[in-house]
């Protein structure tokens, strides 16, 4: 859909039965702008149309487990020799090595094996059901990614190429923590227990039985809270001295916590808004995802749009992932009809050229697809910066802009890695002054991308903004990666983490029926595929038009597209919802507990359905109901977790244990993640040899290098050289604080 909606002819091959998507109210969203095209590739006829149509075009996008393209005949060294400018993107579930490579690769399986569903607190004991789709989101950001940075290296390197992620891959990007050692800077300390989740990030109730996620950790935001709650005395109090992170004891943290949630219960979430908005507290509401698109936030921001469906009539949607200044992405048409153009498509695809080169004899490629792109990253925290990071990954050039105390996100870690500087060059240049701006400028002369995330206003005092760098540099894609956008009423709000989470529905989805809603945190890492993807289609435009231009995005659009299936307003049936006990959808898609634990079905076809009935000597019924979660419940408790994974999986049926194990270890040091790369070992300044996520995406033109996270300035001596500085030129710049002393090379 990235894609489609970006200019390009974007033909979706389903077979005779159609995308078992269809139907769901996310369809509707996922496959607008796309043309519908039946193909049995089990049949021979069907699938030599395909090799037409793979033989002239760009891209192909499979998500078959691994080998089945092979099987099918489909491959990519299929069609590599078919057409040798061909980029190939491909997504598993687990990755294409590794024991657990060959499961199936649905949201659930790939939650429940990570050990995401144990990671969150729920209303009840044990793992809690996650249906938010934040990897398939993932992946699929990650692969349009793959797919045009491998289309904008194709001129440079005379061939297309293979890329892949998987869901597994994709679910890393959101673990923003391993790695990193004690967040809160203060090392624990006997009988003292941790508050941060449960105070500067409370679900706050207010008068108005709505709640507001509080994001209120850094110093000032915590001050000015409790000021105008006037609970002064908790900032004086010496025993709390290390609040709002560690606290003396339990006892004194549910005091402060009741006294925090009696006095945001005195006004009601707007009052509160309008207070935060003013004073610049960090909170924000917890809305529905349909409520996010008559937010100002969205209309004003232009992503509120509407689209007349082809199925479920009219409808409202998300709009666009980025707002393009020159080359503006246009959404829709509507999403096909199974086959809606299958005879238009097969009779007027263009022939195909010349027979492909023997790419047996062609020079081999041993250079990553971005090679010959360099991104300036003058932006803070996570999701600006992730986003270059991404993007180095894909072999660009990132330099990374920091003033003389650094990227305030460096500040978060205790360690050495910080997993949003991976791979970047970074200098250290005070741009308050007049030559650190100025070198600032020649870095922008040589650039292909300028990203930043200040809040508007702050450019501009800078000598930042889009029309002076971009009068620097008319070629250059200008980046603002924002949290609310440009324009609205909040549009100078501080964002963090969690505003997208609270105000783009997300929060209230994960929650489960009736319930109060949750701060997750993946707001951050789903704005940085968003935007990196968003900047591959720029820098794509860019190159074709041989004209720059200004980029927006928003953390509430990414989180927005995520949460799309419950987003989307529409006359039809609703989305499915968790239910109260946050076990899952339906007796199908449902955690059951076990003798020993927990266990996840993530059950979609009919197949899979009756492959269940046979394992447990049952005839289920096609439409499940609560009578039959309540029978299969009770089947399950008879035997353990492991065994029923082991007897389902064998059967073909979509089954997990669920509880083996929590996110943040498991990501690290499970087995899989090592085999399959989703955790590599690597060398790091200050921590010697360890394991960190590995990279997200795999060329087959070149391996992704380990870059390590580098020290604050340590490029800053050798840019400055690049640029024709000399040693006592670069002194003098040290000596004035515009730069700061750091040596050359990698740290020993």
């Amino acid at each position: 859909m990235v894609l489609a909606e970006n200019g390009a002819e974007v033909v979706k091959i389903e077979p005779p039965e159609g995308d078992r998507g269809r139907g769901r109210p996310g369809f509707a969203v996922w496959n607008r702008a796309k043309r519908s095209v039946v193909l049995d590739l089990k049949e021979s006829g069907d699938r030599e149309r395909f090799l037409d149509l793979a033989q002239v075009a760009d891209g192909v996008i499979e998500a078959f487990r691994p080998s089945t393209a092979e099987r099918l005949g489909v491959g990519y060294e299929t069609l590599h020799r078919l057409n040798d400018q061909l980029v190939y993107a491909s997504i598993t579930g687990f990755g294409e090595t590794g024991p657990w490579r060959d499961l199936p690769g649905y949201e659930q399986i790939v939650a429940a094996k990570s050990g995401r569903m144990t990671t969150y607190e729920g209303v009840r004991p044990g793992p809690v059901f996650t249906p938010v789709p934040i990897a398939s989101f993932g992946a699929g950001m990650l692969a349009a990614v793959g797919m045009m940075a491998g289309i904008l290296a194709r001129a440079r390197l005379g061939r297309g190429q293979r890329v892949h992620t998987s869901l597994l891959h994709a679910l890393s990007v959101y673990d923003m923590t391993s790695g990193h050692g004690n967040r809160t800077n203060i090392p624990p300390e006997p009988g003292r227990v941790y508050g941060i989740m449960r105070v500067p990030f409370m679900t706050a109730p207010t008068k108005d039985g709505r709640f507001i996620q509080m994001c209120s950790r850094q110093a000032h935001h915590y001050r000015r809270w409790l000021a105008e709650l006037g609970l002064e005395a908790l900032l004086d109090d010496p025993e709390l001295a290390n609040a709002p992170d560690l606290w003396p004891s339990e006892k004194r943290l549910a005091a402060a916590i009741e006294a925090i949630q009696a006095g945001m219960e005195q006004r009601t979430a707007d009052e509160w808004m309008d207070v935060f908005s003013a004073k610049d507290i960090g909170g924000d509401p917890f809305l529905a995802p349909q409520e996010f698109l008559d937010h100002p936030q969205c209309t004003d921001n232009d992503r509120r749009q509407e689209v007349l469906d082809t199925e479920m009539g009219p409808t409202v949607q998300i709009g666009p992932l980025g707002l393009y200044s020159n080359t503006p992405s246009v959404v829709g048409p509507p999403a096909p009809r199974l086959g809606e153009h299958t005879s238009e498509v097969l009779d007027n695809w263009p022939s195909a050229p010349s027979p492909a080169r023997d790419i047996d004899q062609a020079e081999p490629v041993n250079e990553l697809p971005l090679a010959d792109v360099t991104v300036l990253d003058v932006g803070y925290f996570y999701a600006c910066p992730f986003a270059a990071t991404l993007l180095a990954e894909a072999g660009a050039r990132v330099i990374k802009v920091e003033p003389p105390t650094g990227d305030p996100g460096r500040r978060n870690w205790t360690t050495d890695y910080v997993k949003s500087q991976v791979g970047k060059e970074s200098i250290v240049l005070d741009l308050k002054t007049s030559e650190g701006l100025d070198i600032l400028y020649r870095l922008v002369d040589q650039a292909d991308v300028f990203l930043h995330n200040f809040r508007p206003g702050t450019p501009e005092r800078l000598g930042i903004d889009a029309d002076t760098v971009l009068a620097r540099n008319p070629r250059l894609l200008y980046v603002y990666a924002s949290c609310f956008g440009s324009h609205g009423p909040w549009a100078h709000k501080a964002g963090f983490h969690s505003s997208p989470n609270a105000i783009a529905g997300a929060g209230v989805v994960e929650s489960g029926d009736q319930n109060p809603p949750r701060n997750r945190t993946y707001g951050d890492p789903t704005a940085a595929l968003a935007t990196a993807a968003a900047i591959m289609a720029g820098v794509l435009a860019c190159r074709c038009t041989g004209r720059g231009q200004k980029l927006e995005t928003t953390m509430l659009t990414a989180t927005s597209y995520a949460v799309a299936e419950w987003g989307i307003q529409h006359p039809g049936p609703a989305a499915p919802i968790v239910d109260s006990g946050q076990y899952g959808f339906h007796a199908y898609q449902r955690l059951y507990e076990t003798s020993d634990g927990w266990l996840v079905l993530d059950v979609h076809t009919d197949e899979e359905r009756r492959a269940l009935g046979a394992v447990l000597e049952r005839e289920l019924p096609e439409t499940p109901t609560s009578e039959t979660a309540a029978r299969l419940a009770e089947l399950f408790r008879e035997d353990t977790a492991e065994d029923w994974e082991t007897r389902l999986l064998a059967a073909g049926v979509s089954a997990a244990q669920a509880d083996r194990g929590d996110f943040l270890h498991n990501m690290l040091n499970e087995n899989h993640m090592r085999s399959s790369g989703v955790a590599v070992e690597a060398e790091q300044h200050g921590l010697g040899s360890y394991w960190r996520a590995g990279p997200t995406m795999q060329f087959s033109s070149a391996p992704t290098p380990l870059a390590p996270a580098l020290p604050l300035g340590w490029a800053t001596t050798e840019i400055l050289g690049e640029l024709g500085i000399n040693d006592e030129e670069i002194t003098r710049l040290h000596n004035a604080g515009v730069t700061k002393p750091i040596g050359h090379g990698l740290p020993s």
